[in-house]
Order: C-alpha cells, then sequence, then structure tokens
C-alpha cells in the first residue's frame, strides 16, 4: 500500500484486502483487559499510520465490540464541529453518522459547538475523519460514526479537559461506544543533523509516560512545557478515559509516520 487507502482511485476490494493486510498475523497483547473505550491514534494517512489506526481498531474489536466511534480530531477552526447527519463518503460507500448520539453529544457539549450541514466541508476533512471511517468498514462492520473537530489549542471558551470529562460522564452509558482520538508526537528531523533515534524516542516518552499512568494535569503541564501541537484530541481523550473509570493506558505500537512530507512520532494507545 504505496498511497493512501483513502485515495479515490483505488477499487475496492483492493482497499479491503489492504485493510486486512495491515492486521494479519498481528496479536493483542494479553495485558489489554475487556472495556476499554478510548483509544489515541496517529491522524495520518500514510502507511505506518493506517497500520497503528488498523491494529487499533481490530483491538477495539475483540475488547469491546464497538457500535459507534466517536472520532475526535483537529480542524481548521476555533470553535468546535460535530457533523450530526447523513454521513461520510469512503471508498466503500458512505459510512452513517449515529444520529441520535450526535445529537445527544451536542446538546451537552459544554460551550459552543457547531453543527456542520450533511455534505459541506468534505473536502476539508481531517486525515481521521477520512481513513477511521474507511478501515472501520473493513474491521467493523456496520458501526457508525460520530466526527467531531476541535480547535488546536485551549481558549477560553474550549477547555479539552473540561469537554473530556463531561463526554466521559455522559458517553460512559451509552452501549459500544468508543472514542479514537488523533495525535502525532514530536517531529523527526531528516536532514544531516539528524538526532540519534535514542533522544527522538525520549522526547516521545515525555508524553507517552503520562497516557500510560494516566496523570492529566501533568500530561497537561507536560504539553506546554514541550510546545506539542494539536494536542486537544489527546487531552480530551485521556480525561474521557479516567471518567469511565480506565485508570492506565496500552501502548500496542510506536512508530513514525509521515504527513504533508515531514515526519512524526506516533504511537497507538488503548486505555
Amino acid at each position: 500500500m504505496k498511497r493512501p487507502a483513502t485515495d479515490p482511485t483505488r477499487e475496492r476490494e483492493e482497499v479491503a484486502s489492504a485493510t486486512e493486510a495491515l492486521v494479519a498475523n498481528w496479536t493483542i497483547p494479553e495485558v489489554i483487559p475487556q472495556g476499554i473505550c478510548t483509544a489515541i491514534v496517529p491522524g495520518t494517512e500514510c502507511l505506518v499510520g493506517a497500520r497503528l489506526l488498523a491494529r487499533t481498531l481490530h483491538t477495539a474489536v475483540l475488547r469491546s465490540r464497538p457500535r459507534t466511534l466517536v472520532l475526535v480530531a483537529t480542524g481548521s477552526g476555533s470553535v468546535p464541529k460535530i457533523r450530526a447527519m447523513g454521513g461520510l463518503t469512503t471508498t466503500l460507500g458512505p459510512s452513517p453518522i449515529d444520529e441520535r448520539l450526535a445529537a445527544r453529544i451536542a446538546s451537552f457539549w459544554p460551550g459552543e459547538i457547531e453543527v456542520i450541514p450533511d455534505g459541506e466541508d468534505e473536502d476539508s476533512l481531517p486525515a481521521l475523519h477520512r481513513i477511521g471511517p474507511l478501515l472501520a468498514q473493513v474491521l467493523i462492520p456496520g458501526c457508525r460514526i460520530v466526527p467531531i473537530e476541535l480547535p488546536a489549542e485551549k481558549t477560553d471558551d474550549f477547555d479539552p479537559i473540561g469537554v473530556g470529562k463531561e463526554l466521559g460522564q455522559q458517553l460512559k452509558f451509552e452501549y459500544g461506544c468508543f472514542l479514537l482520538a488523533s495525535c502525532t508526537l514530536f517531529s523527526r528531523k531528516i536532514d544531516d543533523s539528524q538526532q540519534p533515534i535514542s533522544e527522538q524516542i525520549r522526547e516521545d516518552a515525555t508524553v507517552l509516560k503520562h497516557l500510560l499512568e494516566p496523570q492529566l494535569n501533568r500530561l497537561s503541564e507536560q504539553i506546554v512545557e514541550t510546545g506539542l501541537p494539536h494536542s486537544t484530541p489527546m487531552v480530551l481523550a485521556m480525561a474521557h478515559a479516567l471518567e469511565r473509570e480506565r485508570e492506565s493506558g496500552h501502548l500496542l505500537e510506536h512508530g513514525v509516520v509521515e504527513s504533508d512530507g515531514d515526519q512524526f512520532g506516533a504511537a497507538a494507545i488503548v486505555l
């Protein structure tokens, strides 16, 4: 799979077989418990990003059997947005939105949230909203989605911790609801002055340790200290998981992904 799985020139059979190959011969770690409800994945469409996402979805199926994926990624606006009607078009056909749950989330969302009309702005979807529904159609047949776009940073009107806690309190009563958030880690220099691999992994580890042994306040402080961009989905996801009484994170895989010609550290984590 050299082209993105979401490439519109791909055939249906090609996408399905390539997706299945991403999880072939891969075994879910036995330490991952039943009832996981949250995952953090890289929001990219490169091969490594697709593999990490596919294996995360496969893990979710075997440990939680999700019926709806709440897909949380950063968008271009300063106000959170939600798609609440219709569906998203993929190479494998439309991926339906869980309209009842989307409407409920919009009703209890603390603060302002904009509802995106059906069919609008699909050309500027975050990567997770393109590839997530597509892979889910192969790996979680019948699963519905709720796509949410967040501001890239905390604002006076948007606090990812407060929103995540509210989502956790409300969604714990929604059977089969699984929250999937996108976030890449630190950038990789690819010129002659490239840092040693050990140093690059150490940078990623400064954030990962607060996800695997969840410490919400320390994670937020670390993000500010390191300047990790587009991290609001990750913070929201951790707050959501803690409110749903998930007290430890589990690393599925760590790697390097590509986005817009740049490379970033990335990890697939379930809570």
